[in-house]
């Protein structure tokens, strides 16, 4: 029975199936469609096609700000790291690189990792330092003159609630999944 039933499909998909291509305008032959006839198509398709606004789409990678004598570098883990991973990509390797060229030479860096609260306590520090240590090591790569020490926080220090009123809070857990770079200014 099963096989009747699909050689049927086989069969109504044959049938069904007509000219893949796109038809032409009357009286065209493949190749000889003229330029006004390109020129008509062409200009139907720019009717159709809208611009896209990426107004407030695209999330920046860092933020700086002053804790005190530091200079803290703020880095979205979101942008830098897969869910639940610690390797960066190489882009992101070379940007890290990039926003440390401001930091004196031969200072002392930290390098803090946290996460939001989704999973556990444990898994959390785990994966905070790991990828604390892969921020470490791109900087180190860019700037073989800074000395760093890594640390993961896990998500022990939330700069946003991850929940509100009981309700999860994807904008504040966002926030919270970050490198953070400091030193001194």
């Amino acid at each position: 029975m099963r096989t009747v039933v699909l050689a049927a499909a086989g069969a109504l998909l044959l049938v069904g199936a007509g000219p893949a291509a796109a038809e032409l305008p009357p009286g065209a032959k493949g190749e000889e469609i003229g330029s006004a006839q390109r020129q008509a198509s062409v200009a139907d398709l720019d009717r159709r096609v809208s611009p896209l606004d990426l107004e407030g789409s695209v999330s920046e990678l860092e933020s700086e700000s002053t804790d005190g004598d530091e200079q803290v570098l703020s880095l979205r883990s979101d942008i830098l790291f897969a869910f639940g991973r610690a390797d960066l990509t190489p882009t992101a390797t070379k940007a890290i690189g990039d926003l440390v060229d401001e930091v004196p030479e031969g200072a002392t860096i930290e390098v803090e990792g946290h996460t939001d609260s989704i999973g556990g306590d444990a898994d959390n520090r785990e994966l905070s330092k790991r990828r604390a240590q892969a921020v470490a090591d791109a900087i180190a790569k860019e700037r073989s003159d800074l000395s760093s020490t890594v640390t993961g926080k896990g998500e022990s220090e939330p700069v946003e609630p991850n929940t509100v009123g009981g309700e999860d809070n994807p904008e504040g857990r966002a926030l919270n999944r970050r490198v953070e770079v400091r030193w001194e200014r």
